[in-house]
């Protein structure tokens, strides 16, 4: 089963991964994260992604798409979660030559709801989980003791072109999945809790 997450930027994706990754084992792919290993290796590509990303901008498809292919060549579990790809109609396509999208899990959020969240995340800057500076008192991951920082992206003018993105690249996708009778909408305004529940729910009346 191929799961696809999306949803407006603070609704939670990387939350509710990490609450998932509690209930059952799954291959992970999230192209942020993967995207963001490479800006810290240095590398030339490092430098040119994170030109991008501090413009707001969507990384090259063929960049994207060279991470995700090998990071496929690696999964073994029944279950793939792709958490920030695609995020338009082309990238839709380039995955759909890939594998098939079971599940689309649509994170609906309010513009005003996300920023606030954005500027308060933490992200680790080993394991990739999201914690907010409010609700944890600690500069290190409870999880893997890696060093919790806030991304080099989260910044309000980067925060609202990444916005302008969303809703000029990704409601079209929105609607194709719809259409295809694979989108199913969550509201990401309720708790941590609440959100994971309501997808390990649409998960398990699908997988079974």
């Amino acid at each position: 089963m191929n799961i696809v997450l999306i949803g407006i930027q603070g609704s939670g994706k990387g939350t509710l991964v990490t609450s998932l990754e509690k209930k059952f084992n799954f291959n992970l792919i999230s192209t942020g994260q993967l995207l963001r290993e490479e800006v810290m290796t240095g590398s030339d590509l490092g430098k040119h992604i994170k030109e991008i990303q501090m413009n707001g901008k969507l990384v090259e498809l063929n960049i994207v798409m060279n991470v995700i292919n090998k990071k496929l060549q690696s999964k073994d579990k029944k279950i793939t979660i792709f958490d920030g790809f695609p995020r338009n109609i082309e990238q839709a396509k380039a995955l759909d030559k890939i594998c098939k999208v079971d599940i689309v899990l649509y994170l609906n959020l309010t513009k005003e709801i996300a920023i606030e969240r954005l500027l308060s995340r933490l992200t680790c800057s080993k394991c990739g989980h999201v914690f907010n500076r409010h609700r944890i008192n600690s500069t290190v991951c409870p999880d893997c003791g890696g060093k919790l920082e806030q991304r080099y992206d989260d910044t309000i003018d980067s925060i609202n072109k990444r916005f302008e993105g969303f809703y000029l690249d990704t409601y079209p996708l929105i609607e194709k999945y719809k259409k295809d009778n694979v989108l199913f909408e969550v509201d990401a305004s309720g708790t941590p809790d609440e959100v994971a529940n309501t997808c390990l729910r649409i998960i398990n009346e699908h997988n079974n």
